[in-house]
Order: structure tokens, then C-alpha cells, then sequence
């Protein structure tokens, strides 16, 4: 088993590459909410049975348990009985089940990754933010910013004790900061998914903190970006790592 994370361009190669492939294909797509128990519902003819029961087998496996967990998206799925064999999961999520007998079929890939989404995007590090709107893929609204937080006191005592009350008193000062900069700037885009990236245990205090989203939970994505820095630069270049799919070949 292979695992890699492909820009669209690479993907639609393999593509190519793949068609190119002799013999028949057993296309699937699952989406959230059917992956990957829809597997099980599945009544084929007998020519498909081999390919269905590695299918299965292969969905349950740990690395891709867990990489579908952490995007949350649903899979496509291309096997052959003999040559290639690859579970796609988008960045995006997939809005239909389908099962494609033959030729390979791109058709619902292409269209999740190829549709234009408004994209918010949150990147925290402590003492430091940067969130910004992506229509399409351009940057149309953007906030930079940090916010004072004293390092750690190591002397002990009430001394550590008083900068231990003060550090943590800063850190609210900041989520609130970086809470209200969202507010404002992502309240009058009507956004499809809202990323996070930074240092990942920011993400849970600040969901309790902003109010907007408290409200829009259901539209932040279920993995965290893998960006350290929290930046313009780190921003320009969040887009390309959110539209990275996940590539398994067996």
C-alpha cells in the first residue's frame, strides 16, 4: 500500500494514466454518511465479487480508517480485478453514492473538485493569527494580526504562580481578539467550509469562545490543516494544502 497527498494536476495525470489501463472497472463513490457500510449493500454480478471483497477488506484497514476519519469526505474508489487498484478520499465531500460498472468514471470526482467553494480559513498559533476568505481560488478578504503573550515564568513560587494568572488572563485576551476578527470578517460571506490550521490545541478553546462558529459548526471541516505558522504567507498557501486529495494504491 502507497499513501500520498496529490495536487489536482497530479491527480487528473493519474487519471489519464489510469484509462489507458486494459480491463474492466469497478468505480465507487460513497459519501460521509454511507462510508463505508455502503460496501455491504451492494448487489453485483458475479464478475465484480473479487473486487467488492478486496474493496472491504481494504476499507478496513488502519491507515485508511484513519485518513478517512480525518477528512470526513467519503472515498472514490477505482479497482480493477487485475491492475490498478486506488481509493481516493476529496477534500471535499462527495453528495451522492454511485456505482459505475466498465470504464472508469472521474465524472463526480471531478465535479467535487472542480467546484468553485467559499472557503474560510482560520490560522492560530498563541500570539499570532491570520484568517482570510477564499471565493474560487482567490484571496478576496484577509485580517493578520497578533497578540502579547508572556512566556512561561520557571522561578517558582508565588512569582510563577502570579505569571502563570497573567499568561492564561493574555490567552483569553487573544481568543477573544481573534474571535471577534472571524466575527467580522467571515459574518457576510455565506461560506461552504471553514478550515483550521496553527497549533491544533488553539481549536478547541477558540470553538468556545466565537459565537459565529458555535452556529457554524456543521460547516468546519473535520481535519486540521497540517500549517505551523499562522501568517500571510502560510495563508496564501492554505488553499493548495486544503485541496490536496489523499491517494491510497494497492
Amino acid at each position: 500500500m502507497e499513501k500520498k497527498t496529490l495536487t489536482k494536476r497530479k491527480l487528473y495525470s493519474l487519471f489519464s494514466e489510469l484509462k489507458t489501463s486494459p480491463g474492466d472497472y469497478l468505480t465507487l463513490y460513497m459519501k460521509p454518511s454511507s462510508f463505508p457500510h455502503y460496501i455491504d449493500e451492494l448487489s453485483l454480478e458475479p464478475k465484480y465479487s473479487i473486487c467488492v471483497t478486496e474493496i472491504r477488506e481494504t476499507l478496513n484497514t488502519k491507515a485508511v480508517i484513519q485518513e478517512a476519519e480525518k477528512y470526513n469526505t467519503g472515498a472514490a474508489i477505482f479497482w480493477q480485478e487485475n491492475g490498478n487498484k486506488h481509493i481516493v478520499l476529496p477534500p471535499f465531500p462527495l453528495t451522492e453514492n454511485k456505482v459505475s460498472l466498465g470504464e472508469l468514471d472521474t465524472s463526480l470526482l471531478y465535479e467535487t473538485l472542480e467546484r468553485k467553494y467559499a472557503i474560510g480559513v482560520v490560522l492560530v498559533a498563541w500570539g499570532s493569527y491570520s484568517i482570510g476568505i477564499f471565493q474560487g481560488d482567490n484571496l478576496v478578504e484577509s485580517k493578520t494580526g497578533t497578540g502579547y503573550i508572556h512566556k512561561e515564568h520557571r522561578k517558582g513560587g508565588r512569582s510563577e504562580k502570579r505569571f502563570a494568572r497573567r499568561t492564561e488572563e493574555q490567552k483569553k485576551d487573544f481568543l477573544r481578539k481573534v474571535s471577534n476578527r472571524i466575527e467580522e470578517r467571515f459574518k457576510n460571506h455565506p461560506l461552504d467550509y471553514i478550515f483550521f490550521g496553527g497549533n491544533r490545541l488553539i481549536r478547541k478553546p477558540l470553538l468556545k469562545e466565537c459565537h459565529y462558529l458555535e452556529l457554524e459548526a456543521h460547516k468546519i471541516s473535520a481535519r486540521t490543516l497540517d500549517i505551523r505558522h499562522a501568517n500571510t504567507e502560510a495563508l496564501d498557501h492554505s488553499l493548495q494544502e486544503i485541496a490536496k486529495p489523499v491517494v491510497f494504491r494497492f
